[in-house]
């Protein structure tokens, strides 16, 4: 066996039983260059590479000789190291490897070769490039001046757990989900609870119960090209209580994570002295863009005296609580909202807190989670109500299966999506409001909400958003009865619009006689105007809204199923049949973005 550093060549026996005799070489002895780039025994050929040039060695001479370029075979200048990897070998320079296929050289990225016990090459650079200028931290501006304990993350529950094949006979029970970590951070997840483990796999790795899942290597390499590829986002990772061998995994964690994530690991919670966590502005702005969590037995003395927490990027899991708790769902998921606004109301102190949707009952996990979808929402409110009250909010929601119906309104990615909404507006009062400018029922199943340059399409929630330049910040609309026409006001005009297409339905505009109108509705054939603390209906003196119970000022009022419902800020009112307005709830419960903020 030869190996080659520095000015000299090392020859000792192959046989690994023998104690090695250490003969050396100067390498311009043997035809050699100094501190040459990489070699490898090819093909029954042993090739030398450094800068542009390679050497091949001559068996009866004992010596390399020139071999020409580089390039002649298909590779680089200045190679960082060449393997053999059966079949064949692999040329690494970077990020990038090269390997012989069909007698010609591919270029692929190192990630696919799951190797990590090497340091970053090539990757570095950009885990250190700091931003400036507007952000959308987690696809959305008005989370960036929010801390990590005031914004909502989707969460995949033991992460890894079968995207990588399947587990026979158990597949049904042991899988947690059936796509790669990067298909689920591109749907949107953005927490990853991993079961650490490994003696059941013989390396570190991702464990569920007694199955060993796959290797952690792949599952960060796949979140580094993730966070390469999306600037803005912040994730967290949290390596849970299920832990095994923790003196060995902690080792290994802390290699891997700093070889494959180093530069963005973050430490401000624990730099602070625990006292605040950053905004996730700071993370992206930082590029220091993962939180991670370990098993709280990383605090134990044992482990508190090793290196093991000395790194202020590691947070104890007993910051990061949870609202499990063991219930079945025979038929439907329902518990779940009880058993999450009863945990989170014993656990509102808890540093971050997660709202855990895992049942633990007989039936194939996809199934189960399938039941529990249209109950995600609901269980998120249900746990806001202890945690905005103390200045946080729900800061995860750990599901099985999120690809599933990933588009639906039940999915995680909805819920979370409207909670932080909710949270946006809780966490920043003095910069943001709600406010709808006009409210318009098309059909039965069907209500435009217009506010600001946003057009929200509801059915039973917000399903799409549209953007008609027309149609910027009005002062409000109504439809007319019998047709498809909306009448549409700001300032002193008027004018009409399809309601399906939303475009002119003529050039004309009308000049009002009452200008820049609160609200208007046609109700009992009449059509009545909002402005300030009045309401003027056709043929009708004044009224004061206060004698109708309803606040000055309103922003709009909807026409919904022969009901009048009144909308100001983030609360509204409805005219029940027994002829009383009484206040009904919180406008975001319509789970429709109508948060307006002044961006900084």
């Amino acid at each position: 066996m030869k190996k080659i550093g520095g000015n000299f060549c090392f020859t000792w026996p192959d046989n690994s039983n023998i104690k090695p005799t250490v003969v050396t070489k100067q390498l311009k002895t043997i035809g050699l260059p100094c501190r040459v780039d990489a070699a490898i025994d090819r093909k029954d050929e042993i090739l030398v590479f450094k800068g542009c040039s390679v050497w091949r060695f001559n068996a009866s001479s004992q010596t390399f000789q020139p071999h020409g370029k580089t390039d002649n075979l298909g590779l680089p200048c200045n190679l960082d190291a060449a393997v053999e990897w059966r079949p064949g070998a692999i040329f690494i320079k970077g990020a990038q490897y090269w390997r012989e296929e069909n007698d010609v050289m591919t270029v692929r990225h190192t990630d696919e070769l799951n190797i990590c016990s090497w340091s970053l090459c090539g990757e570095a650079d950009w885990m250190q490039e700091t931003r400036e200028g507007n952000l959308q931290c987690n696809g959305d501006s008005r989370l960036c001046s929010l801390t990590l304990n005031q914004v909502t993350l989707p969460g995949l529950h033991n992460a890894g757990a079968g995207f990588d094949g399947g587990f026979g006979f158990v597949d049904c029970w042991v899988r947690n989900h059936a796509r790669s970590i990067y298909h689920q951070l591109t749907l949107g997840i953005r927490h990853l609870d991993i079961d650490p483990c490994y003696k059941t796999c013989g390396l570190v790795g991702t464990c569920h119960s007694i199955v060993c899942v796959g290797s952690i290597c792949p599952i960060l390499k796949q979140v580094r090209r993730f966070l390469r590829d999306h600037r803005d986002d912040v994730i967290s990772i949290n390596f849970n209580h299920e832990i095994t061998e923790p003196e060995i995994v902690f080792k290994g964690l802390n290699k891997q994570l700093q070889r494959q994530l180093g530069p963005m690991l973050n430490s401000g919670f624990r730099d602070s002295g625990e006292t605040t966590w950053p905004t996730l502005g700071e993370s992206v702005r930082t590029n220091q863009r993962v939180f991670v969590f370990y098993a709280p037995i990383i605090e134990s003395e044992a482990h508190r005296n090793s290196s093991n927490y000395n790194l202020t990027w590691i947070h104890s899991e007993r910051l990061l609580g949870s609202t499990w708790k063991p219930f079945s769902i025979p038929n439907t998921c329902k518990e779940v909202v009880d058993v999450s606004r009863a945990m989170c109301r014993q656990r509102q102190n808890k540093e971050l807190l997660e709202v855990s949707i895992v049942p633990e009952s007989p039936g194939c996990n996809s199934n189960k989670a399938q039941k529990c979808q249209p109950y995600l929402h609901e269980a998120l409110k249900a746990c806001e109500e202890s945690r905005h009250p103390n200045g946080n909010s729900p800061n995860v929601l750990l599901v099985d299966y999120p690809e599933e119906n990933s588009d639906s309104i039940n999915s995680v990615f909805h819920a979370v999506f409207h909670q932080n909404v909710r949270n946006i507006f809780k966490h920043r009062p003095q910069s943001c409001v709600v406010k709808i400018d006009a409210a318009v029922s098309v059909d039965d199943d069907t209500t435009l909400f217009f506010v600001g340059e946003k057009i929200i399409v509801h059915k039973v929630a917000q399903t799409d958003v549209k953007n008609v330049p027309g149609l910027y910040n009005i002062d409000t609309a109504y439809k007319i009865p019998g047709t498809n026409i909306i009448k549409v006001f700001k300032g002193c005009e008027s004018w009409d619009v399809d309601g399906a297409s939303l475009l002119p339905v003529t050039s004309d505009r009308q000049q009002i006689q009452t200008c820049d109108v609160d609200a208007a509705v046609v109700w009992n054939s009449k059509v009545h105007v909002f402005k300030g603390c009045s309401v003027t209906s056709e043929g009708l003196e004044q009224n004061p809204l206060p004698q109708w119970g309803l606040p000055c000022n309103i922003d709009t009022v909807l026409l919904a199923k022969g009901e009048l419902i009144f909308f100001k800020g983030n609360e509204y009112w409805t005219y029940t049949a027994d002829k009383e307005i009484k206040q009904r709830g919180n406008t975001l419960d319509w789970r429709i973005d109508a948060v307006k903020c002044q961006e900084n």
